[in-house]
C-alpha cells in the first residue's frame, strides 16, 4: 500500500474523526482539521483551523507544502445541522450552516488545489448526505447545503478532469455521531401554526440517527474510494439507503413526497 498524504476537515468528531483515525492506523500521513481538539484519544496530526477563515486555511496550505510538497487526498467532512420550520429560522443560522457546509468546502478545496495537482493520483471526497436528494421537512437548510455539495462535486469533477484529479461524494444515511446532539434546535418547536409537527419530526430524526450505522462504515468507504482505480461521482453507504435512492429515481416524485410527509412532515 502506498502511503498517502490526506487532509480531513471536521476531524474532531463523527465521520471526520473516525476517518482520520482509521486512515492513520493504516499508515497514511493524516492531517485533521477542526476548530476544537477531539475529545477522544487520537494519534493523527491535528491542527486547529476554522475552514471558513481564509487566512487560517492558507496557513494550512503553506504547512503541507513545507512538510510534504503535495496533497494526495482531501476529505471535506466538516458539517453542521439546524432544524425547525423555514418560517421560524433566523437568517444568521442559515448563513452559518452555508458558511460551514458549503463555503468552507469551497475555500479549503480552492486553496489546496495547487498541492493536489502535485500528486500523481489526487482525490477529493466530499461528505454529502442522502438528504441531498430527499429534502427533509424541518431540516430543509441541511438538505439544501448537501444538495449544493453534490452540485459542487459534479461540476468540480468536470473542471479537474484534465488534471487527473478525481472528485466524488459519499451520501451517508443515518449515522451514530455527536451530530445529533450538536444540531441547532429551533427556538419554536411547537406553535399555533405547526403544532407538534416540528417536535415530532425532530424526535423521529434523532431516533433514526441514534439507531443508525457507526461512522466507521463511512471511514472504510473513504478508504475504498481512495484506492479505487476509477472513483464514482456519488456513493451511497448501506443497502437501505441505496434502495431509497433507487425508489426516488423510479417512483413519481409526488409519491416520494407523500412518504416523506408521512414520516417527517
Amino acid at each position: 500500500m502506498k502511503t498517502k498524504v490526506i487532509l480531513i476537515t471536521g476531524a474532531s468528531s463523527g465521520i471526520g474523526f473516525e476517518t482520520a483515525n482509521y486512515l492513520h492506523q493504516l499508515g497514511h500521513h493524516v492531517i485533521g482539521l477542526s476548530r476544537s481538539y477531539p475529545k477522544k484519544t487520537y494519534h493523527f496530526n491535528y491542527i486547529l483551523c476554522d475552514i471558513t477563515n481564509e487566512v487560517q486555511v492558507n496557513q494550512i496550505k503553506q504547512k503541507i507544502a513545507k512538510d510534504f510538497g503535495c496533497l494526495d487526498v482531501l476529505v471535506n467532512s466538516a458539517g453542521m445541522g439546524i432544524s425547525g420550520a423555514i418560517e421560524h429560522t433566523p437568517l444568521s443560522e442559515v448563513q452559518q450552516i452555508y458558511q460551514v457546509n458549503v463555503f468552507g468546502h469551497f475555500l479549503v478545496t480552492r486553496t489546496l488545489l495547487p498541492l493536489l495537482r502535485q500528486s500523481k493520483d489526487a482525490r477529493i471526497i466530499n461528505i454529502s448526505s442522502i438528504a441531498s436528494e430527499i429534502a427533509l421537512p424541518f431540516q430543509s437548510f441541511y438538505s439544501m447545503t448537501k444538495a449544493s455539495v453534490d452540485a459542487f462535486t459534479k461540476a468540480l469533477s468536470i473542471e479537474l478532469k484534465p488534471f487527473s484529479i478525481q472528485v466524488g461524494s459519499i451520501l451517508p444515511g443515518d449515522i451514530q455521531t455527536n451530530f445529533t446532539k450538536n444540531r441547532l434546535q429551533p427556538a419554536k418547536a411547537e406553535d399555533e401554526l405547526y403544532g407538534k409537527r416540528i417536535k415530532a419530526s425532530i424526535e423521529r430524526m434523532e431516533k433514526d440517527e441514534s439507531n443508525g450505522m457507526p461512522a466507521i462504515r463511512i471511514a472504510k468507504k473513504v478508504e475504498k474510494m481512495i484506492n479505487k482505480k476509477s472513483m464514482p461521482i456519488r456513493t451511497t453507504v448501506g443497502m437501505t439507503y441505496k434502495l431509497i435512492r433507487l425508489m426516488y429515481r423510479l417512483l413519481p416524485e409526488k409519491w416520494v413526497l407523500f412518504f416523506v410527509r408521512k414520516l417527517y412532515g
